[in-house]
Order: C-alpha cells, then sequence, then structure tokens
C-alpha cells in the first residue's frame, strides 16, 4: 500500500494535476494499492482567507472552516477525474466520509480516531482513494479543520489507521535541507532525521512538515519520506533514532522572521500571579515561547508569528495592574541537532558567530536539541549563512 500526501505546490495548476495523475497511475499499475491526502491547490487557502476578510473582519470561525474545507475538497475532485480520464478508477473523499473524527475549535480541531473501514472497502475494489486533507468532523457533526499544514497530519493519521509503515509526503522540494535554500544556496539534504529532532526543525521554522505531523509519526511508529513530488532526487526520511544522527551532532539551523519580545511588570511578583498571566495570555490565544524571569517582578517571553498582542496586553493592564512593552522587528536562528550541550559543545560556537556579527541577542533558549538566539530580524539571513557554513553543514552528509 503507498499512502502519499501532495502539496498545494504539487497540484497548483491542471497541468500539474495531470502529472501528478500519472505518476499515480503508474503506481497502480505497478499492483500498488493506493489511498491519497491533498491540499487545497496553489494559494486557494490564501485566497479563500481574503475573500472570507470581504464579508467579515474577523470571519466567524466556524463560516471560515466550512470555506476553507472546501479548498481541499477541490483539490480532491479534480485528481480524482484526471485519474479516471487515464482510465484509473478513483473515489474523492471528504475528511468526514475517510471516517476522520476530530475534536477542538474551528481552525485548531485535532484527530482523535480514525475509521479506516469507508477507505479500506474503496480499496478492496481497487480504486484508488482521493482523501481531502486538513479536515474532520466532531462528535456533533461538525466541519473541523486541523490549522494551517493539518494535511500531513491527515495524511500519517491514515497511514497509522491503516497499518502502513511509511507515509510519502511529496512537495517541491527534495527532502528537508540544512537550510532555507532561498537563503544558503548550498544546502544538503538530510537524508536520515529522528522524530525528535525533526519536531525541533519543524517547530522552529523549517516548513517542510507540520510538527504535529512529525509527533503523531511517531507515537506510531510510522516513517515519514519527504521527497519532491515530480523530480527524482534525494529524499528524507523521518524515523527513530539512526547511527547517522548519533555521530552527526548539528542537523540543520532553522528561522522565524516575526518574533516579537513581551516584557511584563508586575507589582506583585507570587507564583501565582505569574499563573495567572500566562492563563490569561493562552485564553486569548498567546502562545509564550522562551519564558523568562530576569527580575522578581519582571516576566520576559518571546512570541512567534502574527498573533495580535495588543488586545491581550491591554487586558493584563487592566486587570492585574502590569505594565508592559513590545519589543517588535525581531527573529530567531536555531542550531538543532542533538547532544548540542554535550563536551565541548556547540553552544560557544553559536556564541562566537553571533560576536563577530556584532548580533545582539535579547533572548536565548538551549537545551540538547536546540539553541535558539532571538536576534534583530534584519540579521536573521546573514547569521543562518554564517551558522551553516560555521557548523560544517554544507558537506555531503549522505
Amino acid at each position: 500500500m503507498v499512502i502519499r500526501k501532495y502539496g498545494g505546490s504539487s497540484l497548483a495548476t491542471p497541468r500539474m494535476v495531470s502529472g501528478v495523475a500519472g505518476d499515480v497511475a503508474a503506481l497502480v499499475e505497478a499492483g500498488n494499492r493506493v489511498v491519497l491526502v491533498v491540499s487545497a491547490m496553489g494559494d486557494t487557502t490564501d485566497r479563500l482567507i481574503a475573500l472570507a476578510g470581504e464579508f467579515a473582519e474577523p470571519p466567524v470561525p466556524r463560516e471560515l472552516d466550512q470555506l476553507m474545507a472546501t479548498g481541499e475538497q477541490v483539490s480532491a475532485a479534480v485528481l480524482a477525474l484526471a485519474l479516471a480520464e487515464r482510465g484509473v478508477m478513483a473515489v474523492s473523499l471528504t475528511g468526514d466520509q475517510a471516517g476522520i473524527e476530530v475534536n477542538g475549535e474551528p481552525g485548531a480541531g485535532t484527530i482523535v480516531r480514525v475509521d479506516p473501514a469507508k477507505i479500506l472497502a474503496r480499496l478492496r475494489e481497487e480504486q484508488v482513494v482521493v482523501v481531502a486533507g486538513f479536515q474532520g468532523r466532531d462528535a456533533n457533526g461538525e466541519l473541523l479543520t486541523l490549522g494551517r499544514g493539518g494535511s500531513d497530519t491527515t495524511a500519517v493519521a491514515l497511514a497509522a489507521a491503516l497499518g502502513g509503515s511509511e507515509c510519502e509526503i511529496c512537495t517541491d522540494v527534495h527532502g528537508v535541507r540544512t537550510a532555507d535554500p532561498r537563503i544558503v544556496p548550498d544546502t544538503r539534504p538530510v537524508r536520515t532525521v529522528s522524530y525528535d529532532v525533526m519536531v525541533e526543525l519543524a517547530g522552529l521554522g523549517a516548513r517542510v512538515l507540520h510538527p504535529r505531523s512529525v509527533e503523531l509519526a511517531g507515537r506510531h511508529g510510522v516513517a515519514v519520506r519527504v521527497k519532491h513530488s515530480s523530480n527524482p532526487g534525494p529524499s528524507t526520511v523521518v524515523t527513530a533514532e539512526s547511527s547517522l544522527e548519533a555521530a552527526t551532532r548539528v542537523i540543520g539551523i532553522a528561522h522565524e522572521r516575526d518574533v516579537r519580545l513581551v516584557r511584563v511588570e508586575l507589582s506583585v511578583t507570587d507564583a501565582d500571579h505569574y499563573a495567572r498571566v500566562l492563563t490569561m495570555l493562552a485564553g486569548c490565544g498567546v502562545k509564550p515561547d522562551n519564558l523568562s524571569w530576569p527580575d522578581p517582578g519582571e516576566l520576559r517571553f518571546t512570541v512567534r508569528g502574527a498573533e495580535l498582542l495588543g488586545e491581550p496586553i491591554a487586558k493584563l493592564a487592566m486587570d492585574l495592574g502590569a505594565r508592559s512593552t513590545v519589543v517588535e522587528d525581531l527573529g530567531s536562528v536555531s542550531v538543532v541537532g542533538t547532544a548540542l550541550l554535550d563536551p565541548p559543545g556547540c553552544l560557544p560556537e553559536l556564541l562566537r558567530v553571533l560576536a563577530d556579527l556584532r548580533v545582539t541577542v535579547p533572548s536565548m533558549t538551549t537545551s540538547h536539541s536546540r539553541l535558539t538566539a532571538v536576534i534583530p530580524a534584519e540579521a536573521v539571513d546573514t547569521t543562518v549563512r554564517a551558522l551553516h557554513d560555521s557548523f560544517g553543514l554544507a558537506e555531503d552528509r549522505a
């Protein structure tokens, strides 16, 4: 059985959909049973969000989910049509029809169960099953989407439910790279990477895979192969820790461009007030990162992405009598790998590179699997290139 997910960049045009259909037809001719998961074509999701904004700002979350789910449903239907045109029996299924049960809130659903019965029945009829990713139904029959990148999670969940040992993620790159190739021209593919390290890479800015999909794969022992959707070449296999990683400390350099540093000053410094701050932020949808208490009355944390901070910070000031400042125009660079703090350690080299570049570091987080420095956004590209070179990642890691 081949379980494969195609990203939106691989399905951006009718011609590309036809090309994918040709590749899938070859799999069927070779005797494979095939289950596909698809994302929305090209930039469809962004266009649907913009469309919703024409009528409501912000859009009602439930209705936005109803709208956004159509993108993947279109992809599934047109790919099934393209396969039928080649004489391949195929059927498109929504997440609900594929047996995917979710719970949670609109735009942030999580998969709780997959009933593979309908998919297995179609496979017994020798049909290719094309599933719309990124969506499912909750116990009340409500459609929920899984959040951006959720089609990766759909594919891994189906692989686990169907007993597949591997899930293929087909995209527009040859596997996971040692850094963003748009910044570093001489990146190399990482041939094998552990689940834990891949979660770090994905969560810190390497957007080839969604972190939740990797966590799910690790729990169920499903290997994830990241490959180019149309051009043969190297690929990356995400699996249990290997001897390759034991011998190679630094796996890659990840980065983020949109980071803000928040300082919250409280007149009362007991632990309960800190807990109230974090609970209030979570209730407003803010996800603090890199928490620290440099002084008894001050809490610092970073926020990644374009989360709205104005309303939560104003609420803090009103409810807790807190004063706050937000430092904008920051980014982050992360050295990701294994045993990064073991002697002689990689932290001194990271600090040396930052010092040579005269880059200020208002915040830093360290662990055995990642070293993350918050730096000015304008310095991100230069720092990524310098770290990639300093840790020898341009060398062939095959």
